[in-house]
């Protein structure tokens, strides 16, 4: 059998297998995550079906691309992220309001995430024209 060192803890691991401390290790270490950091209300509102249902619904209504990617570069990017313009915590009655919706991928959720630390209000003023200009396009 050939052997390997894990990355992390540096054990004598067989190749091809992840290491069986790491993993467990990690494990634990989410598990205490959720049950002691994680909020609790977000974590129970994104495993809703009301949820499961919206964010569906979002993706079909957004033809399943990256809304973001579209509107800055015509890029056609598959989405895999349904992201709240208002952030959910600041405006919770509009969770599920699919006008405050937006299908995009992970990188540009990234990109919006830093423009919201930048200026929150004029990022989400950027993205709730984008959402409108998009929909509105595809009606036509």
């Amino acid at each position: 059998m050939i052997y390997k060192r894990c990355g992390r803890c540096k054990r004598r691991i067989p190749s091809g297998s992840p290491c069986p401390y790491c993993t467990t290790r990690r494990k634990e270490e989410y598990r205490l995550y959720d049950k002691q950091s994680r909020d609790q209300e977000a974590k129970a509102f994104y495993n809703s079906s009301d949820w499961d249902s919206c964010r569906r619904y979002v993706l079909e209504l957004d033809d399943g691309l990256d809304v973001y990617a579209y509107m800055t570069s015509g890029a056609l990017v598959p989405a895999d992220t349904v992201h709240h313009i208002i952030p959910r915590r600041d405006d919770p009655a509009r969770a599920l309001d699919p006008d405050n919706l937006m299908s995009i991928s992970s990188s540009s959720h990234g990109q919006i995430e830093a423009m919201y630390k930048r200026s929150k209000a004029a990022a989400i003023q950027q993205m709730q024209l984008m959402i409108s200009q998009y929909r509105s396009r595809k009606r036509n």
